[in-house]
């Protein structure tokens, strides 16, 4: 999922600051995990509001991982020539653009 995302924090009780997050996973927050987790969050949702299926719910991830992944190459592709940008995927395979 990627490399582990440093200097996490979290609001104050009194919300007047920021504190450091350290709760039971954060030796293991990444980008692309947390990016998961609001895919399947939305969609969760969609479903709890009888807007969807679950069946949707399996088809609208797959079908947002191919708008980014497109994204990623036309990025790629107009300006960022050099750039190598590696995911995984939601079936866990590994993808390189």
């Amino acid at each position: 999922m990627g490399d582990i995302l440093p200097g996490l924090v979290v609001p104050s009780t009194d919300g007047t600051a920021l504190e450091p997050y350290t709760g039971p996973d954060a030796d293991r927050l990444t980008v692309g995990g947390e990016l998961n987790k609001v895919a399947a969050n939305i969609a969760t949702g969609r479903n709890m509001a009888g807007v969807h299926w679950r069946t949707d719910y399996t088809e609208a991830v797959r079908l947002g991982e191919e708008v980014a992944m497109g994204v990623l190459h036309e990025a790629k592709e107009a300006a960022l020539k050099d750039a190598v940008f590696t995911l995984s995927r939601f079936d866990g395979t590994t993808m390189t653009v």
